[in-house]
Protein backbone atom coordinates (compact mmCIF):
# COMPACT_ATOMS: atom_id res chain seq x y z
CA UNK A 1 0.00 0.00 0.00
CA UNK A 2 2.78 2.44 0.73
CA UNK A 3 4.14 1.75 -3.05
CA UNK A 4 1.15 4.08 -4.14
CA UNK A 5 0.46 6.63 -1.59
CA UNK A 6 2.64 9.38 -3.48
CA UNK A 7 1.63 8.18 -6.94
CA UNK A 8 -2.15 8.42 -5.25
CA UNK A 9 -1.87 12.28 -3.68
CA UNK A 10 -0.43 13.44 -7.36
CA UNK A 11 -2.37 11.21 -9.84
CA UNK A 12 -5.74 10.34 -8.49
CA UNK A 13 -8.06 13.36 -7.82
CA UNK A 14 -10.53 11.79 -6.01
CA UNK A 15 -7.37 11.67 -3.69
CA UNK A 16 -6.41 15.14 -3.66
CA UNK A 17 -4.26 14.44 -7.13
CA UNK A 18 -4.02 16.48 -10.03
CA UNK A 19 -5.34 15.63 -13.45
CA UNK A 20 -1.89 15.12 -15.04
CA UNK A 21 -1.06 13.67 -18.73
CA UNK A 22 2.13 12.16 -19.83
CA UNK A 23 3.53 12.44 -23.46
CA UNK A 24 7.00 10.20 -24.78
CA UNK A 25 8.75 11.45 -27.40
CA UNK A 26 11.40 9.80 -29.87
CA UNK A 27 13.11 13.05 -30.94
CA UNK A 28 15.97 13.26 -34.02
CA UNK A 29 18.37 16.49 -33.18
CA UNK A 30 20.49 15.19 -36.27
CA UNK A 31 17.66 13.76 -37.92
CA UNK A 32 18.23 9.78 -39.09
CA UNK A 33 22.13 10.62 -37.90
CA UNK A 34 23.03 9.19 -33.98
CA UNK A 35 21.38 6.72 -31.47
CA UNK A 36 17.65 7.71 -32.05
CA UNK A 37 18.16 5.75 -35.65
CA UNK A 38 18.87 2.39 -33.55
CA UNK A 39 15.28 2.53 -31.63
CA UNK A 40 13.02 2.93 -34.05
CA UNK A 41 13.42 -0.74 -35.76
CA UNK A 42 12.47 -1.20 -32.07
CA UNK A 43 9.28 0.82 -32.35
CA UNK A 44 8.73 -0.27 -35.57
CA UNK A 45 8.63 -3.95 -34.35
CA UNK A 46 6.21 -3.01 -31.95
CA UNK A 47 3.94 -1.90 -34.62
CA UNK A 48 4.34 2.10 -34.04
CA UNK A 49 4.22 4.50 -36.62
CA UNK A 50 7.25 5.18 -36.82
CA UNK A 51 10.02 5.34 -39.48
CA UNK A 52 12.14 2.65 -39.92
CA UNK A 53 15.99 3.83 -40.08
CA UNK A 54 19.10 2.25 -40.81
CA UNK A 55 21.94 3.28 -38.11
CA UNK A 56 24.66 3.53 -40.25
CA UNK A 57 23.77 3.06 -43.91
CA UNK A 58 23.16 5.40 -46.62
CA UNK A 59 20.15 5.55 -48.94
CA UNK A 60 22.20 4.54 -51.81
CA UNK A 61 23.80 1.76 -50.02
CA UNK A 62 20.70 0.37 -48.81
CA UNK A 63 19.55 0.52 -52.40
CA UNK A 64 22.20 -1.14 -53.90
CA UNK A 65 22.55 -4.16 -51.42
CA UNK A 66 18.24 -4.43 -51.51
CA UNK A 67 17.79 -4.17 -48.06
CA UNK A 68 14.43 -4.44 -46.40
CA UNK A 69 13.38 -3.07 -42.54
CA UNK A 70 14.35 -5.76 -40.29
CA UNK A 71 10.98 -5.72 -38.38
CA UNK A 72 8.43 -7.95 -39.21
CA UNK A 73 5.22 -5.20 -39.02
CA UNK A 74 1.40 -6.60 -37.69
CA UNK A 75 0.41 -6.78 -40.95
CA UNK A 76 3.30 -9.31 -42.15
CA UNK A 77 5.01 -6.83 -44.26
CA UNK A 78 8.69 -5.23 -43.85
CA UNK A 79 8.81 -1.92 -44.23
CA UNK A 80 10.87 0.30 -46.36
CA UNK A 81 14.17 0.63 -44.65
CA UNK A 82 15.29 4.36 -44.56
CA UNK A 83 19.06 5.56 -44.80
CA UNK A 84 20.88 7.89 -42.11
CA UNK A 85 20.92 10.58 -44.80
CA UNK A 86 17.15 10.20 -46.01
CA UNK A 87 15.72 13.52 -44.29
CA UNK A 88 18.87 15.74 -45.32
CA UNK A 89 17.78 15.72 -49.00
CA UNK A 90 14.04 17.33 -47.89
CA UNK A 91 14.83 20.76 -48.60
CA UNK A 92 12.68 23.30 -50.42
CA UNK A 93 13.46 23.05 -54.24
CA UNK A 94 16.97 24.89 -55.90
CA UNK A 95 18.32 24.07 -52.14
CA UNK A 96 21.69 22.61 -50.90
CA UNK A 97 20.92 19.90 -48.81
CA UNK A 98 21.63 19.63 -44.92
CA UNK A 99 25.35 18.88 -43.76
CA UNK A 100 25.46 15.07 -42.62
CA UNK A 101 25.87 14.98 -38.76
CA UNK A 102 24.23 18.51 -38.56
CA UNK A 103 21.92 19.38 -35.59
CA UNK A 104 18.47 20.38 -37.13
CA UNK A 105 15.88 22.48 -34.87
CA UNK A 106 13.29 25.20 -35.22
CA UNK A 107 16.08 27.91 -34.80
CA UNK A 108 18.23 26.73 -37.66
CA UNK A 109 15.77 24.66 -40.20
CA UNK A 110 14.70 27.23 -42.25
CA UNK A 111 18.76 28.28 -42.68
CA UNK A 112 19.39 24.45 -43.73
CA UNK A 113 16.60 23.67 -45.68
CA UNK A 114 14.54 26.51 -47.16
CA UNK A 115 11.30 25.66 -45.31
CA UNK A 116 9.76 27.48 -42.34
CA UNK A 117 9.44 24.56 -39.33
CA UNK A 118 6.05 23.10 -40.06
CA UNK A 119 6.74 22.90 -43.74
CA UNK A 120 9.93 20.72 -42.79
CA UNK A 121 7.94 18.40 -40.60
CA UNK A 122 5.27 17.76 -43.03
CA UNK A 123 7.90 17.39 -45.79
CA UNK A 124 9.80 14.82 -43.57
CA UNK A 125 6.31 13.16 -42.48
CA UNK A 126 5.68 12.50 -46.43
CA UNK A 127 9.37 11.57 -47.25
CA UNK A 128 8.95 8.54 -45.28
CA UNK A 129 4.91 7.46 -46.36
CA UNK A 130 3.92 9.20 -43.00
CA UNK A 131 0.60 11.06 -42.23
CA UNK A 132 0.87 14.67 -42.29
CA UNK A 133 1.45 15.95 -38.90
CA UNK A 134 3.13 12.74 -38.14
CA UNK A 135 6.60 14.42 -37.51
CA UNK A 136 6.39 18.07 -35.23
CA UNK A 137 8.71 19.57 -32.70
CA UNK A 138 9.82 18.15 -29.12
CA UNK A 139 9.90 20.99 -26.04
CA UNK A 140 13.65 21.50 -26.92
CA UNK A 141 12.56 22.19 -30.82
CA UNK A 142 14.23 18.97 -32.19
CA UNK A 143 11.89 16.85 -34.98
CA UNK A 144 9.77 14.18 -33.64
CA UNK A 145 7.65 11.81 -33.35
CA UNK A 146 5.36 11.96 -30.64
CA UNK A 147 1.57 11.93 -30.07
CA UNK A 148 0.76 9.73 -33.26
CA UNK A 149 3.44 7.16 -32.51
CA UNK A 150 2.89 7.48 -28.10
CA UNK A 151 -0.74 8.49 -27.55
CA UNK A 152 -1.10 10.33 -24.26
CA UNK A 153 -1.13 8.00 -21.27
CA UNK A 154 -4.66 7.71 -19.56
CA UNK A 155 -4.61 10.17 -16.47
CA UNK A 156 -6.06 10.51 -14.29
CA UNK A 157 -6.71 7.28 -12.42
CA UNK A 158 -10.08 6.77 -10.83
CA UNK A 159 -10.74 5.43 -7.49
CA UNK A 160 -12.84 1.96 -8.12
CA UNK A 161 -15.68 1.82 -6.59
CA UNK A 162 -14.33 -1.64 -5.56
CA UNK A 163 -11.54 0.01 -3.45
CA UNK A 164 -10.91 -2.02 -0.33
CA UNK A 165 -7.79 -1.56 2.08
CA UNK A 166 -4.94 -4.40 1.62
CA UNK A 167 -4.27 -6.57 4.77
CA UNK A 168 -2.34 -9.78 5.07
CA UNK A 169 -3.96 -13.22 7.08
CA UNK A 170 -1.10 -14.44 9.02
CA UNK A 171 -0.54 -17.68 10.51
CA UNK A 172 2.86 -18.97 11.85
CA UNK A 173 4.05 -22.39 14.09
CA UNK A 174 7.18 -23.22 15.65
CA UNK A 175 8.79 -25.82 17.62
CA UNK A 176 11.93 -25.50 19.52
CA UNK A 177 13.68 -28.18 21.45
CA UNK A 178 17.09 -27.40 23.89
CA UNK A 179 19.61 -30.13 23.55
CA UNK A 180 22.22 -28.83 25.54
CA UNK A 181 22.70 -25.98 28.24
CA UNK A 182 23.96 -24.03 25.22
CA UNK A 183 22.71 -25.38 22.07
CA UNK A 184 19.20 -25.80 20.24
CA UNK A 185 16.96 -27.20 17.20
CA UNK A 186 14.04 -25.17 15.91
CA UNK A 187 11.45 -25.44 13.27
CA UNK A 188 9.26 -22.98 11.98
CA UNK A 189 6.00 -22.72 9.79
CA UNK A 190 5.17 -19.35 8.08
CA UNK A 191 1.84 -18.64 6.21
CA UNK A 192 0.76 -14.91 5.18
CA UNK A 193 -1.92 -14.22 2.70
CA UNK A 194 -1.72 -10.68 1.09
CA UNK A 195 -4.84 -9.76 -0.14
CA UNK A 196 -6.37 -6.64 -2.06
CA UNK A 197 -3.12 -5.50 -3.53
CA UNK A 198 -3.43 -2.19 -4.97
CA UNK A 199 -2.81 -1.49 -8.56
CA UNK A 200 -4.24 -0.34 -11.74
CA UNK A 201 -6.15 -1.52 -14.77
CA UNK A 202 -8.65 -1.29 -17.61
CA UNK A 203 -12.10 -1.02 -16.08
CA UNK A 204 -14.03 -1.06 -18.78
CA UNK A 205 -12.49 -3.00 -21.16
CA UNK A 206 -14.65 -5.12 -23.04
CA UNK A 207 -14.06 -9.08 -23.52
CA UNK A 208 -14.71 -8.39 -27.38
CA UNK A 209 -11.35 -6.26 -27.71
CA UNK A 210 -8.79 -9.35 -27.51
CA UNK A 211 -10.63 -10.03 -30.93
CA UNK A 212 -8.87 -9.33 -34.10
CA UNK A 213 -10.60 -5.97 -35.76
CA UNK A 214 -11.91 -5.34 -32.10
CA UNK A 215 -9.08 -3.76 -30.35
CA UNK A 216 -9.81 -1.03 -27.69
CA UNK A 217 -13.86 -1.62 -27.32
CA UNK A 218 -15.04 -0.71 -24.53
CA UNK A 219 -18.40 -0.66 -21.70
CA UNK A 220 -20.52 0.82 -23.02
CA UNK A 221 -18.96 1.26 -26.57
CA UNK A 222 -18.01 4.52 -27.52
CA UNK A 223 -16.87 5.16 -23.88
CA UNK A 224 -13.62 6.65 -23.01
CA UNK A 225 -10.69 3.72 -21.32
CA UNK A 226 -10.74 4.14 -17.79
CA UNK A 227 -7.76 3.20 -15.37
CA UNK A 228 -9.23 2.36 -12.16
CA UNK A 229 -7.05 1.94 -8.80
CA UNK A 230 -8.41 -0.82 -6.95
CA UNK A 231 -7.33 -3.89 -4.73
CA UNK A 232 -7.18 -6.39 -8.25
CA UNK A 233 -4.33 -8.47 -6.95
CA UNK A 234 -3.58 -11.37 -4.38
CA UNK A 235 -0.38 -12.63 -3.09
CA UNK A 236 0.67 -15.83 -0.67
CA UNK A 237 3.98 -16.72 0.90
CA UNK A 238 4.83 -20.20 2.93
CA UNK A 239 8.01 -21.14 3.67
CA UNK A 240 9.59 -24.08 6.60
CA UNK A 241 12.62 -23.08 8.72
CA UNK A 242 14.59 -25.32 10.09
CA UNK A 243 17.29 -24.28 12.50
CA UNK A 244 20.12 -24.79 14.15
CA UNK A 245 21.80 -22.48 17.59
CA UNK A 246 24.80 -22.87 19.72
CA UNK A 247 25.09 -20.23 22.29
CA UNK A 248 28.78 -18.92 22.76
CA UNK A 249 30.73 -21.63 24.93
CA UNK A 250 34.20 -23.01 25.00
CA UNK A 251 35.49 -20.25 22.56
CA UNK A 252 32.74 -21.40 20.37
CA UNK A 253 29.11 -20.34 18.65
CA UNK A 254 27.67 -21.47 15.54
CA UNK A 255 24.08 -20.72 13.93
CA UNK A 256 22.84 -22.49 10.87
CA UNK A 257 19.24 -22.17 9.26
CA UNK A 258 17.77 -23.81 6.00
CA UNK A 259 14.72 -21.88 4.42
CA UNK A 260 12.08 -23.46 1.96
CA UNK A 261 9.95 -20.69 0.73
CA UNK A 262 7.13 -20.82 -1.61
CA UNK A 263 5.90 -16.98 -2.67
CA UNK A 264 3.21 -16.08 -5.69
CA UNK A 265 1.33 -13.41 -6.53
CA UNK A 266 0.07 -12.01 -9.93
CA UNK A 267 1.42 -8.75 -9.36
CA UNK A 268 3.49 -8.17 -12.71
CA UNK A 269 5.20 -4.84 -11.53
CA UNK A 270 5.96 -4.91 -8.17
CA UNK A 271 8.83 -2.81 -7.09
CA UNK A 272 10.34 -1.60 -3.65
CA UNK A 273 12.09 1.54 -5.22
CA UNK A 274 10.11 2.23 -8.05
CA UNK A 275 8.25 4.82 -10.42
CA UNK A 276 5.51 4.66 -7.75
CA UNK A 277 7.34 6.37 -5.48
CA UNK A 278 9.92 9.04 -7.04
CA UNK A 279 8.39 9.34 -10.64
CA UNK A 280 5.73 8.52 -12.77
CA UNK A 281 3.08 7.96 -9.61
CA UNK A 282 0.43 5.42 -9.63
CA UNK A 283 0.62 6.47 -13.20
CA UNK A 284 3.41 4.15 -13.86
CA UNK A 285 0.96 1.14 -13.43
CA UNK A 286 -2.33 2.58 -15.66
CA UNK A 287 0.88 1.71 -18.55
CA UNK A 288 2.27 -1.31 -17.22
CA UNK A 289 -0.59 -2.84 -15.95
CA UNK A 290 -1.23 -6.60 -15.69
CA UNK A 291 -1.30 -8.74 -19.05
CA UNK A 292 -4.47 -8.43 -19.42
CA UNK A 293 -6.70 -6.19 -17.81
CA UNK A 294 -9.93 -7.84 -17.83
CA UNK A 295 -12.06 -9.26 -15.22
CA UNK A 296 -15.45 -10.22 -15.58
CA UNK A 297 -18.00 -13.04 -16.73
CA UNK A 298 -16.42 -14.16 -20.09
CA UNK A 299 -19.05 -13.75 -23.24
CA UNK A 300 -19.07 -15.63 -26.67
CA UNK A 301 -16.81 -14.03 -29.33
CA UNK A 302 -16.15 -15.57 -32.99
CA UNK A 303 -12.31 -14.78 -34.54
CA UNK A 304 -13.15 -13.77 -37.81
CA UNK A 305 -9.85 -14.92 -39.29
CA UNK A 306 -10.45 -18.36 -38.34
CA UNK A 307 -14.18 -18.79 -36.84
CA UNK A 308 -13.07 -20.53 -33.67
CA UNK A 309 -15.65 -19.41 -31.17
CA UNK A 310 -15.19 -20.15 -27.40
CA UNK A 311 -18.79 -21.81 -27.00
CA UNK A 312 -17.15 -25.18 -25.79
CA UNK A 313 -13.72 -24.12 -24.49
CA UNK A 314 -10.78 -21.79 -24.87
CA UNK A 315 -8.82 -20.91 -27.79
CA UNK A 316 -6.19 -18.71 -29.32
CA UNK A 317 -7.71 -15.91 -31.16
CA UNK A 318 -5.98 -15.62 -34.92
CA UNK A 319 -3.61 -12.52 -33.16
CA UNK A 320 -2.06 -14.90 -30.76
CA UNK A 321 -4.17 -13.74 -27.56
CA UNK A 322 -5.93 -16.19 -25.23
CA UNK A 323 -9.85 -16.22 -25.36
CA UNK A 324 -11.21 -18.35 -22.14
CA UNK A 325 -14.24 -20.07 -22.43
CA UNK A 326 -17.41 -18.31 -23.03
CA UNK A 327 -19.86 -17.84 -19.81
CA UNK A 328 -17.45 -18.40 -16.91
CA UNK A 329 -15.66 -15.77 -14.20
CA UNK A 330 -12.15 -14.20 -15.86
CA UNK A 331 -9.49 -12.69 -13.32
CA UNK A 332 -7.51 -11.43 -15.57
CA UNK A 333 -4.78 -10.48 -13.71
CA UNK A 334 -4.01 -13.90 -13.10
CA UNK A 335 -2.56 -14.45 -16.31
CA UNK A 336 0.49 -12.91 -14.89
CA UNK A 337 0.65 -15.37 -11.64
CA UNK A 338 3.75 -16.72 -10.53
CA UNK A 339 6.54 -16.71 -8.60
CA UNK A 340 7.15 -13.22 -6.72
CA UNK A 341 10.19 -10.91 -8.00
CA UNK A 342 11.85 -11.65 -4.33
CA UNK A 343 11.46 -15.24 -3.84
CA UNK A 344 13.89 -17.32 -3.22
CA UNK A 345 12.97 -20.94 -3.48
CA UNK A 346 16.09 -22.03 -1.18
CA UNK A 347 17.81 -20.67 1.29
CA UNK A 348 21.12 -21.77 3.44
CA UNK A 349 22.83 -19.34 5.65
CA UNK A 350 25.68 -20.62 8.56
CA UNK A 351 27.43 -18.16 10.83
CA UNK A 352 30.33 -18.79 13.56
CA UNK A 353 32.86 -17.41 15.35
CA UNK A 354 35.26 -18.93 16.88
CA UNK A 355 37.84 -17.52 19.71
CA UNK A 356 41.89 -18.09 19.94
CA UNK A 357 44.12 -17.33 22.57
CA UNK A 358 45.96 -14.14 22.13
CA UNK A 359 42.69 -12.58 21.59
CA UNK A 360 43.01 -13.55 17.86
CA UNK A 361 38.59 -13.74 16.53
CA UNK A 362 37.72 -15.79 13.42
CA UNK A 363 34.39 -15.44 12.23
CA UNK A 364 32.02 -16.33 9.11
CA UNK A 365 29.46 -16.25 7.24
CA UNK A 366 28.45 -18.51 4.54
CA UNK A 367 25.55 -18.41 2.42
CA UNK A 368 24.05 -20.49 -0.46
CA UNK A 369 21.14 -19.73 -2.30
CA UNK A 370 18.68 -20.39 -5.84
CA UNK A 371 18.96 -17.90 -8.21
CA UNK A 372 16.50 -15.13 -8.60
CA UNK A 373 13.36 -15.77 -10.60
CA UNK A 374 13.49 -13.77 -14.14
CA UNK A 375 10.75 -13.78 -17.17
CA UNK A 376 11.30 -14.55 -20.73
CA UNK A 377 10.45 -11.63 -23.21
CA UNK A 378 9.09 -12.66 -26.50
CA UNK A 379 11.07 -12.86 -29.67
CA UNK A 380 9.27 -11.29 -31.66
CA UNK A 381 6.23 -8.80 -31.30
CA UNK A 382 4.24 -8.99 -28.23
CA UNK A 383 1.10 -9.72 -28.35
CA UNK A 384 -1.77 -6.96 -27.08
CA UNK A 385 -3.91 -10.09 -24.67
CA UNK A 386 -6.40 -8.03 -24.01
CA UNK A 387 -6.93 -5.27 -26.82
CA UNK A 388 -6.09 -2.07 -24.78
CA UNK A 389 -3.33 -0.85 -26.92
CA UNK A 390 -0.78 -1.39 -23.85
CA UNK A 391 2.04 -3.68 -24.29
CA UNK A 392 4.45 -6.07 -21.81
CA UNK A 393 7.46 -7.83 -22.48
CA UNK A 394 6.63 -10.85 -20.52
CA UNK A 395 5.87 -14.23 -22.20
CA UNK A 396 3.13 -15.13 -20.95
CA UNK A 397 2.96 -18.60 -22.33
CA UNK A 398 5.88 -19.58 -20.46
CA UNK A 399 5.17 -18.25 -17.13
CA UNK A 400 6.00 -14.57 -15.40
CA UNK A 401 9.29 -15.59 -13.41
CA UNK A 402 9.08 -18.97 -15.02
CA UNK A 403 13.09 -19.17 -15.09
CA UNK A 404 15.75 -19.03 -12.10
CA UNK A 405 18.96 -17.64 -12.61
CA UNK A 406 22.05 -19.70 -11.51
CA UNK A 407 22.76 -20.30 -7.56
CA UNK A 408 24.37 -17.60 -5.30
CA UNK A 409 27.17 -18.80 -3.09
CA UNK A 410 29.25 -16.66 -1.50
CA UNK A 411 31.36 -16.90 2.14
CA UNK A 412 32.90 -13.84 3.52
CA UNK A 413 35.66 -14.15 6.57
CA UNK A 414 36.62 -11.68 9.29
CA UNK A 415 39.94 -12.15 11.20
CA UNK A 416 40.17 -9.50 14.39
CA UNK A 417 43.03 -9.13 16.76
CA UNK A 418 42.91 -7.21 19.60
CA UNK A 419 45.56 -5.45 21.66
CA UNK A 420 45.19 -3.93 25.45
CA UNK A 421 47.33 -1.37 26.22
CA UNK A 422 46.46 -0.86 30.07
CA UNK A 423 43.25 -0.53 31.09
CA UNK A 424 41.63 2.61 28.99
CA UNK A 425 43.64 1.94 25.67
CA UNK A 426 42.73 -1.02 22.88
CA UNK A 427 43.95 -1.36 19.31
CA UNK A 428 42.10 -3.64 16.62
CA UNK A 429 42.96 -4.97 13.36
CA UNK A 430 40.80 -6.50 10.93
CA UNK A 431 41.38 -8.03 7.71
CA UNK A 432 37.99 -9.41 5.25
CA UNK A 433 37.92 -11.32 2.84
CA UNK A 434 33.97 -10.82 0.85
CA UNK A 435 33.61 -13.60 -1.71
CA UNK A 436 36.30 -15.54 -0.53
CA UNK A 437 35.63 -18.37 -2.95
CA UNK A 438 35.73 -15.92 -5.92
CA UNK A 439 32.19 -16.98 -7.02
CA UNK A 440 30.71 -15.49 -10.20
CA UNK A 441 27.23 -14.89 -8.76
CA UNK A 442 25.19 -13.28 -11.35
CA UNK A 443 23.76 -10.29 -11.04
CA UNK A 444 21.64 -10.15 -14.61
CA UNK A 445 20.60 -12.35 -17.09
CA UNK A 446 19.09 -12.28 -20.38
CA UNK A 447 15.74 -13.08 -20.66
CA UNK A 448 15.32 -12.05 -24.28
CA UNK A 449 15.48 -15.80 -27.19
CA UNK A 450 17.40 -14.41 -29.86
CA UNK A 451 16.39 -13.42 -33.33
CA UNK A 452 18.19 -15.23 -35.73
CA UNK A 453 19.33 -11.55 -37.06
CA UNK A 454 22.14 -10.93 -34.51
CA UNK A 455 24.66 -13.40 -34.27
CA UNK A 456 26.01 -11.17 -31.50
CA UNK A 457 23.03 -11.12 -29.43
CA UNK A 458 23.48 -12.86 -26.04
CA UNK A 459 21.51 -16.47 -25.95
CA UNK A 460 18.68 -17.16 -23.68
CA UNK A 461 19.41 -17.52 -19.86
CA UNK A 462 23.30 -16.33 -20.57
CA UNK A 463 24.46 -14.46 -17.46
CA UNK A 464 25.17 -10.32 -18.24
CA UNK A 465 26.54 -9.18 -15.19
CA UNK A 466 28.18 -10.82 -12.26
CA UNK A 467 28.73 -9.24 -8.40
CA UNK A 468 31.99 -8.50 -7.54
CA UNK A 469 34.44 -11.49 -7.04
CA UNK A 470 36.83 -11.79 -4.08
CA UNK A 471 37.84 -8.66 -2.27
CA UNK A 472 39.68 -8.16 0.76
CA UNK A 473 40.41 -4.88 3.44
CA UNK A 474 42.03 -4.54 6.70
CA UNK A 475 41.14 -2.05 8.93
CA UNK A 476 42.36 -0.32 12.40
CA UNK A 477 40.37 0.89 15.32
CA UNK A 478 41.97 2.40 18.13
CA UNK A 479 39.60 2.99 21.67
CA UNK A 480 40.62 5.10 24.23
Amino acid sequence: YDHFRLGLARDIPAFGGANLVTQTFLSFPRLFYGDPTKLTILFASLGLPVPCASANLTDAQIQSMGLKCSAKFPNGTNQPLYGIDHLNSVVAPGHAPVPANAVVNVNNVQALTGFTSQQFADAASAAVGAAPGSFSYDPFGNLTIGSRAFPVSGIPITVDAAFKTPYTNGFYAGLQRQLSSSAVIQLDYYHKSIDNILGVRDTNLAFEARIPGHAGETVPPGSPLTFGYGPWLHGTYDAVSLGFTKRMSKSFTLDTNYTWTHETDNALNSNFVSDLQTNFGAAFAATTGPTDSFVGMTTLVTDPVTGQTNASGPFAASNGNPVPKAGIFYNGPNLDKGPSDLALNHTFLLYSLVQFPWKVDFSGIFRAQSGFHYSAGFAVNPPDVDGDGNFNGVDFLQGRNHFVAPAFVNFDMRIAKRINFGERVRFHAYLEFFNLLNRANPAAVNGLPPTGTNPTAPKFAQVLQVLPGREGQVGVRIEF
